[in-house]
């Protein structure tokens, strides 16, 4: 196992001293391994910009420039950690083809979406001509400015059709979002009655989870920008990816059987017929994951809930008598699983 982490922010503006040094600051507290930071407002960026704002450590990099005083991507990581053999730059994101040792490669891409709502549905495109070019596991992560769920903003001044779009768009690239523990908004426009609104994500495929099991998502403190860091910690298993693990309740859910049948029927390359069938059970495997996921959700999660609820209902019962509907048997439920 090798410890590991990515750091994420929209840090608003690197030209300025004190900005460069609390992202610096930042950086040596964690260490990272790679960092990706948006909005960096600067047209090009040296080997002595990269030791002003992440310190050494981090000879390789690569950028998008920004316009002006707008925009700019920095993908940076440290030295020894990964080794790098491609990259993608387009209009609102950088990618780049890592590698750790000698293990699977797989994509990283770091996004700035447009704040102009005509400029979205361009955004949305360009994810889709990305994951044209960056084939393979892959994780996507940024201030994309878009958010695909209401309970993501806390007001209900929200564009519906963009909401759709961007829910749509991750639904069609088969990606799930890393759920982020102890906050559930990124950004502010920091008045007395804030709006807070989630507008960084950090999106995967099912085999970049493989890859890196038990990711844990964190935050850290706003400090000089209105977006808070995200601190992504991972578990590299250099052992191998985990095996896929059907659970037994998916056929009792709408869609399973359809799902089924959609990925066998694909055509699929190959000369040999148990070639063919071996192709065909690993692509079903990736696709009931994820199709797992996005209907029935986290079952590690939910349960860990429900033991959780049942625990403090055992405890409440040792001082009081439970109400009917707290003492009702899972037995009278009607459960999927």
């Amino acid at each position: 196992m090798d410890p590991s982490c990515f750091l994420i922010w929209n840090g608003r503006c690197l030209n300025g001293r004190a900005k460069r040094d609390s992202v610096k600051s930042l950086v040596f507290d964690i260490k990272p391994s790679i960092v990706c930071l948006q909005e960096t407002k600067l047209c090009s960026i040296s080997d002595f910009d990269i030791l002003s704002i992440l310190g050494a450590g981090y000879s390789n990099f690569v950028y998008y420039p920004a316009h002006g005083t707008r925009g700019g991507i920095l993908v940076a990581w440290r030295d020894g950690s990964y080794s790098s053999s491609a990259s993608v730059i387009k209009e609102y994101s950088v990618s780049v083809q890592f590698q750790l040792m000698s293990s699977h490669l797989w994509w990283f891409t770091g996004v700035y979406g447009p704040h102009q709502d005509n400029l979205k549905h361009y955004f949305l495109q360009e994810l889709r001509e990305v994951r044209n070019d960056c084939v393979g596991p892959w994780i996507i992560a940024g201030d994309f400015n878009l958010i695909y769920r209401s309970e993501d903003k806390n007001n209900s001044n929200i564009n519906r059709v963009l909401l759709g779009s961007f829910r749509n768009s991750i639904n069609s690239l088969d990606l799930k979002e890393i759920p982020m523990s102890g906050r559930r908004f990124t950004w502010s426009n920091q008045r007395e009655d804030p709006t807070l609104v989630k507008l960084d994500h950090i999106f995967c495929t099912s085999i970049w989870e493989d890859y890196f099991p038990d990711c844990m998502l964190c935050s850290s403190a706003t400090e000089i920008s209105d977006h808070c860091p995200l601190i992504l910690k991972l578990r590299v298993d250099l052992r191998g990816k985990r095996r896929f693990h059907f659970e037994s309740f998916w056929p009792n859910f709408p869609g399973f059987l359809e799902e089924v049948a959609a990925s066998w029927n694909e055509p699929i390359q190959g000369s040999c017929p148990l070639e063919k069938v071996s192709l065909k059970l690993k692509r079903l495997s990736r696709r009931l994951q994820s199709w797992g996921h996005k209907v029935v959700g986290n079952i590690g999660f939910q349960l860990g809930l429900a033991r959780e609820v049942l625990h403090k209902l055992e405890i409440a019962q040792d001082s009081r008598v439970l109400s009917i509907e707290e003492g009702s048997s899972p037995q009278e439920e009607e459960f999927y699983f």
